[in-house]
C-alpha cells in the first residue's frame, strides 16, 4: 500500500497543480482569488487579442525611397501606377526623368510626393535635378 501512496500522491499533486493553473479567471464559485484579483500579475487585466493581416490593402501604394542621396526602388512598375516617392534625406530631391516629360516630381524633406509613371512598358533613366549623381532606372513591365 505505501508503494502505491508513493507512486499515486506525486501523480494526483500534478494534476490539481496543472488543474489550479489552467483556471481562467472566470471563477464563477464566489472564491477570494476572484474577489480580490488574485496574485497573479495578470489578473483583473483585460483580455487582449492581437491578430496581424495576412496582406497588405489592395490600394497600398509602393514607395520609391530617397535616403543618403541614393534611390530606393521597390521593384517593377506596372504601366499607370501611381507611386508615392518619400525623402527621408534633409535636403530637397526630385525624380526627373532623364528625356521627355515623362515625370518629374519635387519632394521636399521628409515630405512625400506622388506621380503616375509611364503608361506603356519599358526602361526610364531618371535623376535629381539638384544632385546630378544621384540617378536611378524605372522598369515598367
Amino acid at each position: 500500500m505505501k508503494r502505491v501512496l508513493t507512486l499515486v500522491l506525486p501523480i494526483l499533486l500534478a494534476v490539481f497543480a496543472l488543474a489550479a493553473c489552467g483556471s481562467d479567471g472566470d471563477d464563477s464559485s464566489g472564491s477570494a482569488e476572484t474577489a480580490h484579483g488574485g496574485d497573479h500579475p495578470m489578473s483583473g487585466m483585460p483580455s487582449m487579442s492581437m491578430s496581424m493581416p495576412m496582406s497588405m490593402p489592395a490600394a497600398a501604394q509602393r514607395e520609391i525611397v530617397i535616403s543618403d542621396f541614393k534611390y530606393t526602388l521597390p521593384g517593377t512598375f506596372a504601366p499607370g501606377e501611381e507611386v508615392t516617392v518619400r525623402n527621408d534625406d534633409t535636403a530637397e530631391h526630385t525624380v526627373t526623368a532623364d528625356t521627355g516629360d515623362l515625370f518629374d516630381v519635387e519632394v521636399e524633406p521628409g515630405a512625400t510626393a506622388t506621380f503616375t509613371v509611364p503608361g506603356q512598358p519599358g526602361t526610364f533613366a531618371f535623376h535629381c535635378t539638384y544632385h546630378p549623381n544621384m540617378v536611378g532606372t524605372l522598369e515598367v513591365r
